[in-house]
């Protein structure tokens, strides 16, 4: 859900832009064809996700959350890196999940950086429980942060090029589509 847009657009466009953001998301996963678990903050009952193994999320903030979801992945046995995507990216695309599993050959993360200063994917080999300590969620210096974490934890790093995620009425003007969903 895009909380951070309620104020500016309402709360039905905001769940508008969240279920186009969220379709399109699921569309790059299903054209890259790989194996996938959608993380949810609640059971959901929604048709959405009908065709997709679904997971409830753990932990108390963002952090919490993500890192629960990369161990919980990386905890297959099948030695295979991670990836972690958000929802609220319309730049995605299935090459950026190609390109970063091409990277985890060589490198222990790899994030698609955003514009504002967060990240809209990260990828792993192996996760360290201290990685997001002390990441000030939904600021502009999360992926400063999560990068200073990485080298004090001497995690090799390799970054894709920047895209911008959907959190404020700023972002969605940059997408014709959003601003068209959200006129009425």
């Amino acid at each position: 859900m895009k909380t951070r847009l309620f104020s500016d657009i309402g709360a039905d466009a905001a769940t508008e832009v969240y279920r186009y953001c969220l379709g399109h998301a699921l569309e790059v996963l299903n054209i890259s064809a790989l194996d996938v678990e959608i993380w949810l903050t609640e059971t959901c009952s929604d048709p959405i996700f009908a065709n997709h193994h679904c997971q409830l999320q753990r932990g108390f903030d963002l952090g919490e959350r993500m890192l629960y979801a990369l161990r919980q992945g990386l905890a297959t046995g099948t030695d295979q890196p991670v990836l972690l995507i958000g929802s609220d990216c319309l730049d995605l695309k299935p090459a950026h999940l190609h390109l970063a599993l091409e990277s985890l050959i060589r490198h222990d993360l790899v994030f698609l950086p955003c514009v504002d200063g967060g990240f809209a994917m990260i990828g792993c080999r192996r996760i360290e429980q201290s990685l997001f300590d002390g990441v000030i969620w939904s600021s502009s210096s999360v992926l400063r942060q999560t990068l200073k974490n990485a080298e004090k934890l001497k995690l090799s790093v390799d970054m894709l090029e920047t895209v911008r995620d959907i959190d404020t009425l700023q972002d969605l003007n940059h997408y014709p589509e959003l601003r068209e969903l959200t006129a009425s």
